[in-house]
């Protein structure tokens, strides 16, 4: 069974690309023929790079649209086409896959990587603008929204707010619950796990003045000594104390597959990697600190009153709240269809966003337009190609039907 971890946290080829090593292989990706690569002006003062975009139009086009929202990218990274996000394990180029069958395709760097919730459905609006502008009048006649992970929220925005404008989409492993509650299980974790682990996040690391920092106290450089120090050191730590792991995943509650006892490694630096190279971007995007645990009662340990006396206690800023509400806090008011798909062990983000949003859509009498597809396995974004190949198609059934009905 071929699996892809489409848009999960790309770990090392990451760090290959930010720390300056030789060229990643994507780096020299040949998009097809029929693709046209450009770039669009972003006209934003505070992050000014333009998008790059690329759109491919088939032969046999047959006036249907895909745009794809790529997933989280870290705000070191340069910004890039997600050639490599689009290629599945088995060498299947994604937009092939649309092609081939007559749609078009297009795609976008963003002008900002990082959290990038309001750049990316910004830039995804221009693109389609675009797209319009090169093609004969009245010959679009169906604009499907893709995306993934961070995308796959996007994505959820798009269909929410501009609901003329994208007739279907779907959201793989998104956080559709909101970021929010995205941002609560990521931090979470990072104080709870500095809890039963005070001397990993140390900076300078190895230095005779070494301090440790908190979770939004993370030193501008810290992520240069991602790979070097404090991978070896999370996995020395949770190793060398598996009480202490086993209270830190009953209360975190983050996911773990029991047949697999290395996930909990896994799941820990997938989260702790958002910490050390996302929080400070993400607190310069929302203008301040999102996150706050004044009010949070942890349960789950050995001693819960020691824990809730000693942890990390973040108080948050009004207006960084707000923010991450507006990008985005679902509303469910969905007018046009949304397939998402999901693991039921999803390590970055909780299965539990699904049926968070499943329950705000029925409140608000649209569950007809909502198909959830679960997948029982654990890992983010960890889908084999035939399930991303059928919940595609079960996007365009559920949009043709809409235009019949």
């Amino acid at each position: 069974m071929k699996k892809i971890y489409l848009a999960a946290f790309l770990l090392f080829p990451l760090l290959t690309l930010i720390l300056g090593s030789p060229s990643p292989a994507h780096s020299q990706f040949i998009w097809p023929q029929i693709c046209e690569q450009g770039s669009l002006p972003s006209h934003d003062p505070k992050n000014p790079a333009d998008q790059l975009i690329v759109i491919c139009i088939p032969p046999n086009w047959n006036g249907r649209l895909v745009i794809y929202a790529h997933g989280f990218v870290p705000a070191q990274a340069p910004l890039e086409l997600p050639s490599d996000e689009l290629t599945l394990l088995d060498g299947t180029f994604v937009p092939n896959l649309f092609l081939a069958q007559g749609f078009a395709f297009a795609t976008s760097s963003f002008h900002k990587n990082g959290v990038a919730i309001e750049q990316g459905a910004e830039d995804l609006n221009k693109l389609l603008q675009y797209f319009r502008s090169v093609v004969p009048p009245q010959s679009l006649q169906k604009v499907f929204i893709t995306g993934a992970s961070e995308g796959g929220l996007i994505a959820l925005l798009l269909l929410e707010r501009y609901p003329g404008k994208y007739d279907a989409g779907l959201a793989l492993c998104a956080p559709v619950g909101g970021t929010p509650d995205l941002i609560r299980h990521a931090y979470d974790f990072r104080v709870v796990f500095d809890y039963f682990f005070p001397t990993v996040f140390m900076f300078p690391p190895n230095q005779p003045g070494e301090q440790p920092f908190g979770a939004v106290d993370v030193p501008e450089n810290a992520f240069l000594f991602w790979e070097s120090v404090y991978i070896p050191r999370i996995i020395a730590a949770l190793q060398s104390k598996p009480l202490a792991t086993a209270q830190l995943f009953k209360v975190t509650q983050a996911a773990l597959d029991v047949a697999d006892p290395a996930s909990a490694i896994t799941t820990a630096l997938s989260l702790l990697f958002y910490s050390i190279f996302n929080t400070n971007d993400q607190i310069a995007t929302a203008g301040g600190i999102p996150y706050d645990n004044r009010s949070t009662t942890y349960v789950g340990s050995a001693n819960d009153a020691a824990l809730n006396a000693e942890v990390e206690r973040v108080e948050s800023d009004g207006r960084a709240r707000a923010y991450a509400r507006r990008f985005y806090e679902p509303s469910g008011n969905l007018h046009t269809p949304l397939v998402t798909l999901h693991t039921t062990l999803d390590e970055v983000v909780p299965f539990q966003q699904e049926v968070n949003y499943s329950n705000l859509v029925a409140q608000k009498g649209n569950s007809a337009f909502l198909r959830v597809v679960q997948v029982p396995r654990y890992g983010h974004c960890n889908f084999t190609s035939q399930e991303i190949f059928q919940a595609i198609t079960l996007m365009v059934q559920q949009a043709e039907a809409q235009m019949v009905n």
